[in-house]
């Protein structure tokens, strides 16, 4: 009798002794069912999203595509991504997205270069050490995208005669749909570059420092990506009442620095129309070559340059308030002084 109760007790004590392995082992079993269930959803959603895509015009193709991730993410992986819409192609280098399988709305992005987009007529190229965007989405859409990018570098051709070139340490780039706006199809975007290197821009002023730029904006009558040109859906942007709203334009180069706040739009001959409130130090140079030195120009150019010996707190020349500065029918106007020698010229 004690020999049976010996033996029954030392059943038990084995069954709880290998309870929580066999346990784990059916848990690891069922969630891996369950992983390979939602990786099948996921390429089944995938693919149908990539054919509502292409009845709507715009053709994705991921090379050599695959699908892993396992246990918690699930991860797709393109050799390389192309996308094609009327006239306007672009083309990606390896890109990798992934999500959280308990999280699937919101999608980690990176992507290699070279980037190439064209539209026919302008083209952008561009490399970079590392870019990486987050795409927040809901059940009615985009709430938030973010992009970083560190050691870019793009170049674009097709808009002037010569070809545009620019390069930085980082840049940041944030779009979300504004809440408050929707009626008005409204956009918020904010922009930063450090430490940029602009050709143009020291040809245009002057010196060679490197340029901080930020910007946050609003741009309303923005329907996404349609696969215009740019020129089209510029015109269509400006037939529908659109508008740029700069709640905070600043840039810094060495000792000058402008900030401005307005609106932009485009007139009918597609020049930019509206005011900006500004404030700049050491742009006296700028003004000068605009003008050609003429003494018309030496109240502007008074105006937008600084006493080299008064100095901020943070070592710079403060800013000073300027008149407001108007573009209409092609010409800028500082306050009542129309700026000589400078025409606005149509953007397409």
């Amino acid at each position: 009798m004690a020999e049976a109760i010996l033996t029954e007790n030392t059943r038990r004590s084995r069954f709880w002794l290998y309870a929580p392995f066999t346990l784990l082992l059916l848990v690891a079993i069922a969630w891996s069912v369950a992983w390979f269930v939602i990786r099948n959803r996921a390429e089944v959603a995938l693919d149908a999203w990539l054919a509502a895509e292409a009845q709507g015009g715009r053709e994705w193709t991921c090379a050599d595509r695959t699908i892993a991730g396992y246990p918690f993410r699930i991860e797709i992986v393109c050799d390389t991504l192309d996308l094609k819409q009327g006239a306007v192609s672009a083309s990606f280098g390896r890109t990798e997205a992934v999500a959280q399988v308990y999280q699937p709305r919101l999608v980690i992005v990176e992507a290699d270069g070279p980037l190439r987009v064209t539209d026919g007529q302008a083209t952008v190229e561009g490399r970079w050490d590392l870019l990486q965007a987050s795409i927040h989405g809901s059940q009615t859409g985009l709430r938030r995208l973010s992009i970083a990018a560190t050691g870019p570098a793009f170049t674009v051709a097709g808009l002037m005669a010569e070809p545009l070139a620019a390069s930085g340490q980082r840049l940041e780039l944030h779009l979300r749909p504004n809440p408050s706006r929707e009626s008005e199809r409204a956009y918020d975007a904010a922009l930063s570059v450090k430490q940029a290197s602009l050709p143009l821009l020291d040809r245009l002023i002057g010196g060679t420092e490197l340029t901080d730029l930020d910007a946050d904006v609003t741009v309303t009558e923005a329907t996404g990506f349609q696969g215009r040109p740019l020129a089209e859906e510029l015109e269509r942007w400006r037939k529908a009442g659109g508008a740029l709203d700069i709640l905070m334009l600043s840039g810094a180069k060495g000792p000058r620095r402008v900030e401005a706040k307005g609106q932009l739009k485009l007139d009918e001959e597609h020049r930019p129309a509206g005011q900006l409130s500004v404030a700049a130090a050491g742009l006296d140079g700028l003004i000068g070559k605009v003008t050609g030195n003429r003494a018309g120009g030496a109240l502007l150019g008074a105006l937008f340059g600084q006493n080299p010996r008064a100095k901020g707190n943070d070592g710079k020349p403060p800013l000073s308030p300027l008149p407001p500065l108007t573009l209409d029918n092609g010409f800028l106007a500082m306050g009542p002084f129309v700026i000589p020698n400078l025409r606005l010229q149509p953007l397409y």
